[in-house]
């Protein structure tokens, strides 16, 4: 089982790396290798930008890790928006993001939330609807890192769920 735990300002540019390695090299089926769509999916996965997703009040970034190395990044937003949810390519399938998925879910909860919401990307969209997440509308929607294949997906939260 991954260890989850709150990120701190020195993961940045590890999990910044991770979660662009992430894009390149396992979400192949939404941007089919195409410069431009994925320029644009990496234009914000910046390590200003995570450095400022870790630090943000309101905004919970959390990592998993094995051996000291982060496996996965996570970011919530007090809203229950899940902004980032990427594992490291060869951690892909160990557990990693249903460990993560079920921290944020936790938080939100902590946190008085009735819904947690997101969009997914085509890769990652068996995954939630696997975890309970159900899709707010049949039609995709460019999700404004030129992906037309993004869909947006929501989940009630109960005690139990």
């Amino acid at each position: 089982m991954p260890e989850i735990r709150a990120a701190k300002i020195e993961d940045a540019e590890a999990a910044c790396e991770l979660v662009r390695r992430s894009i390149v090299e396992l979400c192949i089926e939404d941007h089919a290798g195409e410069r431009m769509a994925l320029e644009g999916w990496l234009s914000n996965k910046t390590l200003r930008n995570m450095q400022t997703w870790i630090k943000q009040l309101g905004v919970y970034t959390y990592v998993s890790t094995q051996d000291d190395r982060i496996t996965g990044v996570a970011t919530l937003t007090g809203a229950g928006e899940i902004m980032l949810l990427y594992v490291a390519p060869e951690h892909r399938f160990q557990g990693v993001s249903k460990a993560l998925l079920a921290q944020m879910e936790d938080k939100a909860r902590e946190l008085r939330l009735d819904f947690c919401s997101l969009t997914s990307s085509l890769t990652a969209r068996r995954f939630f609807l696997a975890a309970g997440y159900e899709l707010m509308s049949d039609e995709e929607e460019d999700d404004g890192f030129g992906l037309d294949a993004a869909v947006s997906m929501t989940k009630r939260l109960t005690p139990e769920s």
